[in-house]
């Protein structure tokens, strides 16, 4: 899934309200334009395992693009 796509997810299957959901989204666009792609899946996991009930399986599904910023940076 990718941003967009795990933002729906979670939306749909998860009672959040808007403060939560922008948090999920800024949490996000920081992995795709700040951290590597090498290292997204730990820092996800890190950010939002346990905060709403997601588990390490649905955090797996989720494939950021890497910013082209970042690129600039690695």
């Amino acid at each position: 899934m990718n941003r967009t796509e795990f933002l729906e997810f979670v939306s749909r299957n998860f009672y959040i309200g808007g403060e939560a959901m922008r948090l999920i989204n800024n949490i996000l666009v920081y992995a795709e334009q700040n951290v590597a792609p090498d290292d997204q899946q730990a820092f996800l996991n890190a950010m939002l395992v346990g905060t709403i009930g997601l588990t390490d399986e649905e955090i797996k599904q989720i494939s950021l693009m890497l910013h082209p910023r970042c690129t600039l940076l690695l």
